[in-house]
């Protein structure tokens, strides 16, 4: 029978093993996770719980990309637990529970002393042997690690084709040499009209179409539809954490030919890079990028897991037939990661909205705030 615990719902009893106890649930988000727990007697012995300690450090620092992200660890709580993303393609909280049970008797107090050190540090180095996977040492004295402990290895953000900027580019110098050219042969050839008027303002005007620039809403404003408005009306639709609260210090950002606008907090600094917004502060520590691509046709299932695996922090769960999806990471101390990836069907075609963070850890909670205004704003467009 399934039951609530804490903030998890549809909790069940998966697997025990003598003092450890392995559950599968979901999380406020609906996400699946697996949730690693001492009994209530054997959480009782320090030193069962300081081989929970030691065994989620050393889940930390060996953590590969076949391994699910841990979410949460509270190794301090009257009755500890370690909870984990559950994928059915990933190595989830059993590896944690096989190496406990690799290190010593599945019940009872555990021995202390130096004989009973040695009798583990036998166990490490047996288990080491055994194990599939790369083993290091356990990080630090043996004493509940951090909540976002240090040493995992998550691949870098891929980086957006740069071919629309450099097409782009090529297209605004190519225009400019043509206007030029335009304008000395008006200009030679004025001998032969004697009030040398020629097509001047219809020249100007061209030359300051392409040499205008897109700038932040609320600064520069910029004339024509062209440039998308921040809508009110959007909804409060969340992918985790909050929204933006009324009295926020935001900037709101806006860029010609983008679909929709999108608010960021007020210390970020943007600049546009093709079809995408770098935003940072804390002198570059903290980074919030932001973009949009076209899904073309119909965006079958295919289409959109292409542009989605483009991503960083794999896997994404999704959510809405697969409209929505979203991951965060963090395993690294003081810093949160995360990606966002939402599709939505225009008037003029589906198109495909993201974002991704690598920030540090204090600024997770606008991060979440960022990825659900990118999701209103996107969604608020859909025909």
């Amino acid at each position: 029978m399934s039951r609530t615990v804490g903030p998890y719902s549809d909790v069940t009893t998966a697997r025990v093993e003598g003092a450890y106890e392995l559950c599968e649930g979901e999380d406020e988000n609906g996400r699946p996770v697996q949730i690693l727990t001492l009994g209530s007697t054997s959480s009782k012995d320090p030193a069962r719980r300081g081989l929970l300690s030691d065994t989620v450090a050393w889940a930390y620092a060996t953590a590969g990309p076949d391994d699910a992200p841990i979410l949460v660890a509270d190794l301090e709580a009257e009755q500890p637990y370690v909870v984990v993303l559950r994928d059915p393609r990933l190595r989830g909280a059993d590896r944690i529970m096989d190496r406990l049970l690799a290190l010593g008797p599945a019940t009872g107090p555990l021995p202390v002393g130096p004989a009973a050190a040695a009798q583990r540090a036998a166990h490490q180095m047996a288990a080491a042997q055994r194990s599939p996977a790369p083993v290091a040492s356990p990080v630090g004295p043996p004493s509940p690690p951090p909540m976002s402990p240090p040493v995992v290895i998550i691949a870098p953000p891929r980086k957006r084709s740069q071919l629309v900027p450099i097409l782009v580019g090529i297209g605004s110098v190519v225009v400019i040499l043509a206007l030029v050219v335009g304008v000395w042969i008006l200009m030679s050839g004025s001998g032969d009209d004697p009030d040398g008027s020629s097509a001047e303002p219809g020249d100007t005007a061209a030359v300051e179409d392409v040499s205008q620039a897109p700038s932040e809403a609320g600064e520069d404003e910029q004339a024509g539809d062209e440039t998308p408005q921040w809508d009110e009306a959007a909804g409060e639709e969340r992918v985790g954490g909050t929204l933006f609260p009324d009295d926020a210090r935001t900037r709101t950002v806006a860029y010609a030919g983008w679909p929709f606008a999108f608010r960021v907090p007020e210390g970020f600094d943007c600049d546009e890079e093709g079809a995408s917004a770098v935003c940072t502060a804390d002198g570059g520590d903290s980074t919030i990028t932001v973009g949009w691509e076209v899904c073309g046709g119909d965006c079958p299932p295919e289409a959109r897991d292409m542009l989605r695996e483009e991503l960083p922090y794999q896997p994404l769960q999704t959510f809405q037939n697969g409209d929505i999806g979203v991951s965060e990471r963090t395993q690294e101390a003081g810093r949160w990661r995360g990606s966002l990836s939402v599709f939505t069907a225009a008037e003029d075609g589906v198109f495909h909205a993201w974002s991704t963070v690598d920030v540090m850890e204090f600024r997770s909670d606008e991060c979440w705030q960022v990825f659900n205004d990118v999701l209103n704003q996107s969604q608020a467009k859909a025909a």
